[in-house]
């Protein structure tokens, strides 16, 4: 399939690297995982992505921005979204001073999450800012 988008997804526990990537390659992604923090950003400085999916707390209570800070910096037009279980009003914040494209909630059913990665792919193309909120 010619420009499939390369998607790095970050999360430390093993039964989502397992089954999210299938699903979302299912759906057209070049997927890539990571289990750290170390290994995502070893990942990002070499390969390129178009969208970074980053569980919110992979290692310690909300060092996936240490991710999209990483992936802003080496790839600045890449889409980021943050998965989280955990919702906050504080997370919420950072979010936004991170920059981050979307904040998903788990479980996300998948049609909604392909629909807020497709979405925001959109809206970067199209060079509109400004972050969703998808659960």
């Amino acid at each position: 399939m010619p420009n499939r988008k390369r998607l790095l997804f970050v999360d430390d526990e093993p039964s989502i690297r397992l089954t999210l990537p299938p699903v979302l390659e299912d759906h057209g992604f070049v997927v890539t995982t990571a289990e750290s923090v170390d290994d995502a950003i070893e990942r990002i400085d070499t390969a390129r992505f178009d969208v970074l999916l980053s569980d919110l707390n992979i290692g310690q209570e909300g060092d996936g921005f240490q991710v999209v800070s990483a992936m802003k910096k080496r790839h600045p037009r890449c889409v980021t979204i943050i998965l989280t279980g955990y919702p906050a009003f504080e997370s919420a914040v950072l979010a936004i001073r991170h920059q981050v494209d979307d904040y998903v909630v788990k479980p996300a059913d998948i049609d909604i999450l392909i629909k807020t990665i497709n979405q925001t792919l959109t809206r970067q193309t199209r060079g509109e800012a400004g972050v969703g909120w998808s659960d």
